[in-house]
């Protein structure tokens, strides 16, 4: 049974974003677990999740797949040690690492979509700009995979970013 760790933001994370890849995953046979800095989440539309355990918790050891759930309250993890620490070990780890909407912006802070191929939910027009000035190769599409990285442009993409993420961690 493949293991995925869905990170969270404490508040304004995007519900559709954890609820329909969750669901995916879970219907594939998945076990999914949920972290993030408290204990507690609150989604944009008032989704409430209590995790599994704390983000400083979590070991890459014990998963197959790490995935962010978008929305602006994950922007706030931009400067978490604990979340970047975790991402960069699925990433030394050549483990599935996955972001959607505004999530994939901390991928690009953090340095994982250098030279790669990636997509992300484009705010103001400025998403394209941050690609370039983080070495990326932004894409207008809903959803892009890159070796062991996999960016969905925002919520209409949920769908097929939970398949091209599973895809992923079968693979």
């Amino acid at each position: 049974m493949k293991k995925i760790l869905m990170v969270l933001a404490e508040e304004e994370f995007r519900d559709s974003e954890y609820i329909v890849p969750k669901a995916f995953w879970e219907q594939f046979g998945a076990e999914v677990h949920t972290t993030s800095s408290g204990i507690f989440s609150k989604g944009k539309f008032g989704y409430e999740v209590y995790h599994d355990f704390l983000l400083d918790e979590a070991k890459e050891s014990e998963f197959d797949g790490l995935f962010f759930v978008g929305g602006s309250g994950s922007l706030a993890f931009g400067e978490n040690e604990d979340a970047k620490k975790i991402t960069m070990d699925f990433v030394r780890a050549k483990k599935p690492v996955g972001a959607i909407c505004a999530a994939p912006r901390l991928f690009l802070e953090w340095g994982i979509l250098q030279g790669k191929k990636c997509t992300g939910f484009d705010f103001n027009g400025d998403f394209p700009a941050l690609c370039e000035k983080y070495g990326a190769i932004y894409q207008k599409s809903p959803v892009i995979t890159d070796g062991k990285i996999c960016t969905g442009s925002g919520p209409l993409a949920a769908e097929e970013t939970a398949i091209a993420f599973w895809n992923l961690v079968t693979a």
